[in-house]
């Protein structure tokens, strides 16, 4: 078996030196693309302007804005700029008859459309949307639109982009980006508005940004825009957190030229909380666009003031390296055939040698079978699922190979040798997963992603607890299994059951991107982050690693404590596999958060180790 070890060893050896120039490739596309750049929402920005629009546009500027968005204009938009009135059937009907004027074939409901102004090709524009549906009618001296059927419909169906507002958004030294109407909000005319977008494509209007819940075009149609608006020459912007049914299908049809976005709602956030939220989203999680929605609570002059401090200090306070402008999509990467050999016969490997050392040799040929077998049909069937699969299974065993350590030397240095086994272990296996799921729809979040991240919180954990578990109740498992099942059930075993279930829980749900700290450990987080630039994981430098430490310096004359810190240790390695299963986040930012986690963890892991052997020598014994 020694000699198959080595050859083994030497082919992931191989396998790392083959997959190296794409990992360098992704890290250096990341590193290229530092420009960022600043939205602001027209319409809510609009009653800014009716005191000095020039005052204004130049103090959002000088505050580092650079692009305005612009929706189709609806009729409910154009009521609420006052540049139409909009009056329910009913009520038109009260007012003829006060005006004593009868006007004939009225239908019973419908909306009735009167132009106050003529910025906006209103009648042109109704006509083309609404066909046959639109009635001119003369009444009192004046000519009004009635439009039949449901008015809150009516009222929302796009009827075009005001071509005028966006030049004049552009003689002001912005960019525009245009907001994709609601698929639900349109009807079989709105393909005008469509096609409208291609021909607004310039310098200038070269983002696209879908609203509401449904991408136009969404079931069937789809591709077909995504793939006219890429010839056109467009780029999406897709908005973090959230996404509308066929994003997914318009990104990939417009081969992936996407843009991340954060939107940030200054109301919901204390302006402290938006700067560094803000910082964050670019620095950490690909994020090249701000949407800014500003404050709108207190009167005009007051929420001005308060959006442009805010957005002052976010770019004040963005890293220099950094650069406030035109955002781009990422340029285009690509897995090379060598690279993809390196990774399956790589991981085929990892996979075998890690299930020999955990289980035993029969499960060790399966699991390298099967690895084998998702990584053929990732890469020759392209079956995007069986990569996924093969990532999400290197991810799970990892944390557990690096975690159970074969042997430990007693004393020191037995137990920096074993944590540096284990940080070897966790980084070959971190280098495969970013390798398998490779390319620009996962830096930019297309899609599912990585769908395996509470699996890699729970399967670890759970596996550890059973490898470790004969250490800690001195007999073999199953017999223990049979006796613990005829064991009758108290009070006790519930309340205890219902304890750890609850702590499992707990760990689980406070994961990920939707976990929650205490404001206490929210702030020790911030100062982390100010101090280090990138703030390491608390599970992994203030728990995960110190146990894991401690559990090697015992585990030869302490094996019941041993075990059950190696249990502990475990949720250090597989939260630094988790930081790379994060593929939105830039490689350069995992490095170095998993780096001070363990340098940090080593530092206070020793210190741990110091405290024991002092307990242990005053009080113990």
């Amino acid at each position: 078996m020694k000699h198959v070890k080595k050859w083994l060893l030497f082919i992931i050896a191989l396998s790392l030196v083959l997959i190296a120039p794409a990992v360098g490739k992704r890290h250096q596309v990341e590193w290229d693309n530092r420009t960022y750049e600043m939205i602001m929402p027209y319409d809510e920005i609009e009653a800014w302007l009716q005191q000095d629009s020039e005052h204004v546009w130049k103090n959002l500027k000088e505050a580092g804005l650079t692009t305005v968005s612009v929706e189709a204009e609806t009729l409910e938009s154009l009521g609420k700029s006052g540049r139409v009135l909009l009056i329910e059937m009913s009520e038109f009907k009260r007012m003829l008859i006060f005006a004593n004027e009868n006007v004939a074939h009225l239908p019973s409901r419908g909306l009735v459309v009167y132009p106050l102004d003529e910025t906006f090709p209103l009648v042109s524009s109704l006509e083309a949307t609404f066909g046959d549906d639109v009635q001119a009618t003369q009444a009192n001296g004046k000519t009004y639109y009635i439009i039949e059927g449901n008015t809150k419909k009516i009222e929302r169906v796009p009827l075009g982009y005001d071509e005028m507002k966006i030049a004049h958004l552009i003689e002001q030294g912005l960019m525009v980006v245009l907001r994709i109407p609601d698929a639900r909000d349109m009807n079989e005319a709105s393909v005008r508005v469509l096609q409208q977008i291609e021909a607004l494509k310039n310098e200038h209007t070269f983002k696209l940004l879908p609203t509401g819940e449904e991408v136009a075009g969404y079931p069937t149609d789809v591709t077909k825009w995504g793939e006219r608006w890429k010839e056109a020459g467009y780029v999406l912007l897709s908005t973090e957190f959230y996404e509308a049914k066929g994003l997914t299908t318009l990104a990939k049809a417009m081969d992936v030229h996407v843009v991340r976005l954060h939107s940030l709602n200054l109301e919901q956030r204390k302006p402290n909380e938006a700067v560094d939220v803000a910082i964050r989203a670019i620095k950490e999680r690909n994020i090249r666009a701000l949407f800014i929605r500003p404050y709108a609570s207190a009167d005009t002059e007051q929420n001005m003031e308060k959006t442009i401090t805010v957005m002052k200090q976010i770019v004040q306070h963005m890293p220099s390296h950094y650069t406030l402008g035109k955002s781009e999509p990422f340029a285009p990467i690509e897995r090379s055939s060598i690279a993809t050999i390196g990774f399956v016969i790589g991981a085929t490997a990892f996979v075998f040698l890690a299930v020999r050392s955990l289980v035993s040799p029969m499960m060790a040929s399966l699991a390298a079978g099967g690895a084998l077998i998702l990584g053929m049909a990732g890469t020759v069937l392209a079956i995007d699922l069986a990569l996924k699969a093969l990532a999400l299974l290197v991810a799970i065993i990892t944390p557990i190979y690096a975690a159970k350590p074969s042997s430990v030397q007693e004393g020191w240095r037995g137990t920096f040798m074993a944590y540096g086994r284990a940080i070897a272990i966790s980084f070959v296996g971190i280098s495969w997963i970013v390798t398998m799921l490779y390319g620009n729809e996962y830096m930019a979040y297309v899609g599912e992603g990585f769908r395996g991240v509470k699996l890699v919180y729970v399967v670890p954990l759970v596996a550890m607890v059973v490898l470790v578990l004969p250490w800690i109740i001195r007999e073999p498992l199953l017999p223990f299994m049979k006796r613990l099942w005829k064991h009758p059930i108290t009070v006790g075993h519930v309340v205890l059951s219902l304890i750890i279930f609850a702590l499992l829980a707990y760990y689980v749900l406070r994961s990920g991107n939707t976990g929650t700290a205490s404001a206490l450990e929210l702030a020790a987080r911030q100062k982390l982050e100010e101090w280090l630039y990138v703030r390491p994981r608390t599970k992994e430098f203030l728990l995960g690693f110190p146990a894991y430490l401690l559990a090697l310096f015992v585990i030869n004359k302490q094996k019941q404590l041993g075990a059950i810190l190696l249990v502990v240790g475990t949720i250090g390695w597989l939260s630094m596999i988790n930081t790379f299963t994060h593929l939105h986040i830039p490689l350069f930012i995992s490095f170095v958060r998993t780096m001070y986690s363990l340098g940090l963890g080593l530092f206070i892991g020793i210190a741990l180790i110091y405290a024991y052997k002092w307990v242990w020598k005053k009080v113990i014994r």
